[in-house]
């Protein structure tokens, strides 16, 4: 990423500021354009092993501006997709309330209703490569609420979930247990914040 960014840097210092034709300003931003993709692209790679997909991406950063208006760029960076848009019409289609703002985009509450949350169209919806990708995506989505065993087996489409589960924990994500929380049933998991 930092090489990509200083490529692009280096492209516009080098650019003539006097008598530039219109030829070679095209040329200046489409090597420009294609130094700031590779940069996405690597962007992409950390997204990918930090949380996962970028609609889990999008969601969590939403969650942690709810009530804010994100710009589209601002967007379109924590996904680090071209496509950021398409995973914001899901999210709204799970039963996220995201309005458009006109310079970008707006979560109106920052969790959704319980039953929604514990319906199965979360879940139908989530498809992550990794059952650890899966998981996060899930309870992102849920928190504040709990996750049952069924549940968190479902998404994670295998029997070694609680794996994936103790890998999160690992990897610094705070999900808590009966053990850590006696109000939560024993066997249910929830993500106690979204900031880590």
């Amino acid at each position: 990423m930092e090489r990509a960014l200083e490529g692009a840097l280096e492209v516009v210092r080098s650019t003539p500021r006097d008598s530039i034709t219109a030829t070679e300003w095209l040329e200046t931003t489409a090597r420009i354009s294609e130094l700031t993709a590779a940069s996405r692209d690597a962007s992409s790679g950390v997204r990918q092993a930090l949380v996962g997909g970028a609609r889990g991406a999008l969601l969590l950063y939403l969650r942690t501006h709810a009530g804010q208006t994100v710009p589209t760029s601002a967007l379109e960076g924590v996904s680090a997709i071209r496509a950021w848009e398409r995973r914001i019409r899901e999210l709204r289609e799970i039963g996220w309330d995201i309005v458009s703002t006109g310079s970008g985009y707006r979560l109106n509450t920052d969790q959704l209703d319980e039953d929604t949350a514990q319906g199965d169209q979360i879940i139908d919806s989530i498809k992550g490569a990794t059952a650890k990708e899966r998981i996060i995506e899930y309870l992102v989505h849920l928190s504040p609420w709990a996750a049952s065993p069924r549940q968190l087996e479902r998404v994670a489409g295998t029997h070694a979930w609680r794996q994936a589960i103790g890998e999160l924990v690992e990897d610094g994500w705070l999900i808590r247990t009966h053990d850590d929380d006696p109000e939560l049933a024993p066997g249910f998991y929830r993500l106690a914040k979204l900031e880590d």
